[in-house]
């Protein structure tokens, strides 16, 4: 048994009392921390509170690239690329960024395939399947990438009506196209050519499109003959 300090001894009523030392009482204290009872639905995911504050801090309107966990665990081995046209309290929305289907569609009276899929895809914050999200560069890296010279070479030695596959980036619609046609007319000195496009993503066009191209100041990423 341990032994007690005591300080003082009192006597009331005739009989002894001894008072303890109250400098050593120990203290419950009825508060504890919270423990954290968020579980990951997927190991790796980002939190729903921090994908909100990474979608409110990007806003509308903008390009991003989302990286996806499927129900396996495994992580997507391409982004998805949306534009987000809507934000609320659970979720976002975005509109698939893929403007070869767009123009597919747009030439073509029957329903096609095309690559990457497009419309709308609805995220919910609570779902806890993003890997990663992070704004689209597409374009400054494509512009910073590309070979400006080695582009008008490549249409210095073209003759008009050559079967031609031309890759470019619109940064109007935010994507990339790569169409095949053949080559209308060209001018060596300013980098300004046209071509008759039948093909996108090697789908053939009922509808052909007739397109002029500056390479100086159009996103031309690449330029071959078929």
């Amino acid at each position: 048994m341990s032994i007690k300090r005591y300080h003082s001894i009192k006597h009331f009523e005739g009989i002894w009392r001894e008072e303890p030392d109250y400098s050593r009482r120990n203290f419950w204290w009825p508060f504890r921390k919270k423990k954290d009872s968020y579980k990951e639905k997927r190991p790796g995911a980002m939190r729903p509170e921090h994908v909100k504050n990474r979608i409110r801090e990007v806003g509308l309107g903008k390009q991003i690239e989302i990286l996806r966990i499927g129900f396996d665990g495994t992580i997507d081995d391409m982004p998805i690329i949306v534009e987000i046209i809507d934000i609320t309290q659970d979720g976002f929305t975005g509109r698939i960024v893929n403007l070869e289907r767009r123009m597919i569609e747009g030439a073509t009276e029957k329903l096609v395939y095309a690559k990457k899929g497009g419309g709308i895809i609805n995220f919910n914050y609570a779902d806890g399947d993003i890997k990663d999200i992070s704004i689209s560069h597409d374009e400054e890296l494509l512009e910073q990438e590309r070979n400006v010279d080695a582009l008008q070479q490549i249409l210095s030695a073209l003759e008009t009506g050559d079967n031609i596959i031309v890759a470019y980036y619109d940064g109007k619609q935010k994507g990339t196209v790569n169409t095949e046609g053949v080559l209308l007319e060209k001018t060596n000195d300013s980098g300004i050519f046209s071509m008759k496009i039948e093909k996108i993503n090697r789908i053939e066009l009922e509808n052909k499109i007739t397109k002029q191209f500056d390479i100086q100041n159009d996103l031309v990423i690449d330029i071959e003959m078929v």
